[in-house]
């Protein structure tokens, strides 16, 4: 038997063992960036909600309970696994005004990593009774 050296110092082959080094670096990376989007969206969603409830409470014939129905339904939105930790609604004052405060917390699970963050959405309105 002999041996063909054109066959042996050919590079046929060298591409898969390139892409069989590369993928699980290019899947872990997409991965990445899909679970940042995942936790974007979240935080969007968490602002949003406080905005909307900060906004709802602050009207001159509105109140903290009305400002949390307006989160809980925002959150909705998103879906029923989309539960808040805790919603914390309150008047304060700053500067001479009156502004309701509104801050939404929800715990975060991220899959891969197996960690758990808290999460939260904070926003305030001037107050109109106040006005």
């Amino acid at each position: 038997m002999s041996r063909d050296r054109k066959k042996l110092a050919s590079d046929s082959g060298s591409g898969i063992v390139g892409f069989v080094l590369v993928a699980p670096l290019l899947v872990s990376v997409f991965i990445a960036i899909a679970q940042i989007a995942m936790l974007v969206a979240d935080k969007s969603v968490l602002d949003s909600a406080a905005a909307i409830g900060a906004r709802t409470a602050s009207a001159a014939d509105a109140t903290n309970e009305q400002g949390r129905s307006a989160v809980l339904n925002v959150l909705a939105s998103r879906g029923s696994g989309f539960k808040p930790e805790k919603i914390i609604i309150k008047q304060v004052s700053n500067h001479g005004f009156i502004f309701v405060s509104v801050s939404v917390t929800r715990v975060v699970e991220i899959p891969f990593v197996g960690h758990r963050i808290f999460m939260t959405g904070e926003a305030r309105a001037i107050d109109e009774a106040f006005l």
